[in-house]
């Protein structure tokens, strides 16, 4: 015996879908012309600075908005880390956890630390994926390009969620010079573990860098990030003058994984969505022979 659902019902439970999906990825753009020059960009960003301080502890705020240049001499306001020795220091905001990241930025480093001890011990700006509330953001979970203070270059870096084994220090091939503004992309697709990377120079037009990783020992669950931060840090003992980094012109964005609710009310919009579209018939019976 066939069962038939009024279409009025199905018409609602289709609205009860549509309501219940997301709306629009988690997106963030900024280019801190709204802030006060030596403020604090808030309330869109936190300070990195105050999350788990680890020695040495940034002076708070450990970043700012300053009057600057761009890469063709006109005069912006942009965003720019405490020169003093610190752990961490810069900015972040939340966003889902996704499965695609992506972020772009123009990066200017203005000063590199004075003695670096490795390539990730040191770095003046790191534009990342991170994870918060694991560690103080110099040791959580996260996935970035940074610009190491000892090769004054820039270098993929990935510290897995969850304790995975995936792992990245990666030299990606492009020089990050004190004073050039450069334009960092990196995109992150989480179910191939593939990071597509991207450095240009800014005011010369040139693309330095174009390249996807694919970080061996992948997993999916390695990618449980739930910010974007950009910060800049020292942990080598010796170091005497801190790193200054300089971001603009933000520009990130997160799809996030749906719920599971959310799938199993999808699937019921669709099947609702078929029954629409199937015409009425009165259902007759086989005569028998």
């Amino acid at each position: 015996m066939g069962t038939c659902i009024p279409r009025a019902v199905l018409i609602v439970m289709l609205v009860m879908v549509a309501h219940s999906l997301p709306v629009h990825a988690g997106t963030i753009t900024d280019n801190f012309q709204s802030y006060p020059v030596g403020s604090f960009p808030a309330p869109q960003w936190s300070d990195v600075g105050a999350v788990l301080p680890e020695p040495p502890v940034a002076p708070l705020p450990s970043a700012t908005v300053i009057t600057t240049t761009d890469a063709f001499g006109n005069t912006t306001q942009a965003l720019s880390t405490v020169g003093a020795l610190a752990a961490s220091k810069g900015i972040f905001a939340p966003i889902p956890v996704s499965l695609t990241y992506s972020l772009a930025a123009d990066v200017r480093v203005d000063r590199y630390s004075d003695h670096s001890d490795s390539t990730t011990s040191d770095w003046a700006m790191q534009l990342t994926f991170a994870q918060v509330g694991i560690r103080n953001f110099a040791t959580t979970p996260q996935a970035g390009i940074y610009a190491s203070s000892l090769t004054q270059g820039w270098r993929l870096f990935l510290i897995s969620s969850n304790g995975g084994a995936a792992s990245a220090d990666t030299d990606l091939g492009g020089a990050a010079s004190v004073g050039t503004w450069y334009r960092l992309e990196l995109t992150l697709d989480v179910n191939t573990g593939a990071f597509h990377s991207r450095v240009s120079d800014i005011a010369q037009g040139l693309l330095l860098v174009d390249r996807t990783d694919v970080i061996p020992n992948w997993q999916p669950q390695d990618a449980q990030f739930d910010s974007f931060a950009f910060f800049g840090g020292e942990l080598s003992p010796d170091d005497t003058v801190g790193n200054v980094g300089i971001v603009d012109n933000v520009n990130i964005v997160a799809v996030a994984v749906p719920a599971p609710r959310t799938v199993v009310l999808v699937a019921v919009g669709l099947a609702c969505f078929l029954l629409l579209l199937t015409p009425s018939r009165t259902h007759t019976p086989r005569r028998l022979r």
